[in-house]
């Protein structure tokens, strides 16, 4: 009887001596890339691959957002990350399907990106880009100071945002007059500041 239970004695005596097997670490997923920038690993969309056909040139001399684009597929890319971080649809932007008709939009984009995006530098370091700034509690959004525009919320959000996270390009601390002409207020502050030449000059 003693040998018949000789086998589990052994196995209990060699679990309390030992101890139980660990328990698996949990496999945590890898973190996404920030929203609104490329992800490093992601295949170089101009890249020649060996057996396909090269990548297809440029249709036209883009400015603005797809200004950097090397090749039509870059461009594709480039505005599918728009969209993806502005939480709209290409339609937003352009007139479907005549694409490179300039629209009101567009022109904003081409703006932000051409003229704003370089006037700025983030002070975490960094390329400055739309989801720097179009994001609200989580959400991408097209219209960051509302729709209709909030004067409250527009405030809050350039001293809180604009003002404790970016300086100028070269590293002048952002005030109301870096864009606006003047301190909010005073005479000289301007209300508007898309498509014009109101921004930092240092």
């Amino acid at each position: 009887m003693k040998a018949r239970f000789l086998p589990i004695l052994l196995a209990v005596a060699s679990a309390l001596g030992c101890g139980s097997p660990p328990e698996p670490k949990p496999v945590e997923a890898a973190a996404p890339p920030a929203l609104g920038h490329r992800d490093p690993n992601a295949p170089d969309d101009c890249a020649e691959v060996p057996g396909q056909a090269p990548p297809r040139p440029l249709d036209r001399t883009y400015e603005g957002l797809a200004k950097k684009a090397r090749c039509q597929r870059e461009v594709y890319s480039i505005m599918g990350g728009v969209t993806h971080f502005l939480g709209v649809q290409c339609s937003y932007c352009h007139l479907v399907p005549d694409y490179p008709a300039m629209t009101h939009r567009k022109e904003i984009a081409n703006w932000m990106a051409a003229e704003l995006v370089p006037s700025l530098e983030k002070k975490s370091g960094g390329e400055v880009w739309c989801a720097d700034c179009h994001v609200r509690e989580g959400q991408a959004l097209p219209k960051i100071l509302g729709d209709p525009r909030s004067q409250a919320w527009s405030v809050e959000w350039m001293t809180t945002h604009l003002v404790e996270d970016f300086t100028t390009k070269k590293g002048a601390p952002l005030r109301c007059k870096s864009c606006h002409q003047g301190n909010l207020g005073s005479a000289e502050f301007q209300t508007k500041i898309i498509l014009t030449k109101n921004l930092p000059k240092n």
